[in-house]
């Protein structure tokens, strides 16, 4: 009987050896949630933009890469779209021809050198005339109720 209770000892003893030893190969290999070693490919930063457009006239919006590749989008009056695009550098963002965003000419540069999603937010007048508030690190951005740009629509 004494055998027997010596056995199992050993057995735990074992066990308790084998747990730390999984736990480094899991977290070597990266586990099951595809983090870590090979989990997949890496995905390009993003720049999200939200455009508030409170003007009386839809916004003409026009992305251009570092390529010079235009991408356009249409954002209604009275209405927030959050667009997600490819982070280049250099890239512009431009409101009906004008350039509002120059990353070449922010003062800072852009941050974490473009190497991580970033956010920005620009905003149309009533009177057409666009502003950004900053480009800063983001994957979030979220539209204002429509009452806050456009107070004389419902929602």
């Amino acid at each position: 009987m004494f055998e027997r209770v010596e056995t199992g000892r050993r057995r735990r003893r074992h066990t308790l050896l084998l747990l730390p030893a999984v736990a480094l190969v899991l977290a070597a290999c990266g586990g099951g949630d595809g983090g870590g070693g090979g989990g997949g490919p890496a995905t390009a930063a993003k720049l999200h933009a939200l455009i508030v457009n409170a003007a009386e006239t839809d916004a003409a919006v026009t992305y251009t890469d570092a390529s010079g590749t235009p991408t356009d989008e249409t954002v209604a009056t009275c209405s927030a779209k959050v667009l997600d695009l490819p982070l280049t550098d250099p890239f512009t963002l431009a409101v009906d021809g004008s350039t509002i965003i120059d990353s070449n000419e922010l003062a800072a540069g852009l941050p974490n050198g473009g190497t991580s999603d970033l956010v920005v937010q620009v905003k149309i007048a009533r009177d057409g005339t666009a502003s950004f508030d900053s480009v800063r690190p983001g994957r979030s951005v979220t539209p204002p109720a429509r009452s806050a740009y456009c107070p004389t629509l419902p929602g």
